[in-house]
């Protein structure tokens, strides 16, 4: 079962209190990759609507969403994890997706 909080020296952390997305950086990615809003709703299992939500702003994708739209952009962990420098939510997160 994937870890739900990570100790770290500033005490608990929620899952959801993580954050890897960049929506202008990733916007790019994507635009770059001629990756469709349609092919990352697919590779979340969410709708078109909702991945046009996260990009115009509206929303912000869960952990979870946020780890399989980089996969969907071909975006490296070490990528995406480059502004997360406490080591225990690092490997919290590769728990979630190893």
């Amino acid at each position: 079962m994937p870890t739900t909080h990570s100790t770290s020296p500033f005490g608990v952390i929620a899952m959801s209190d993580i954050n890897l997305w960049d929506r202008a950086t990733w916007d790019a990615i994507r635009r770059a990759r001629a990756v469709t809003y349609g092919e990352i709703a697919a590779e979340c299992g969410v709708t078109y609507k909702a991945v046009s939500k996260w990009f115009y702003g509206e929303r912000t994708p869960s952990l979870r969403n946020q780890i399989l739209m980089a996969k969907a952009l071909n975006i490296p962990l070490t990528e995406a994890l480059k502004n997360i420098s406490d080591p225990a939510i690092r490997q919290a997160i590769r728990s979630v997706i190893l």
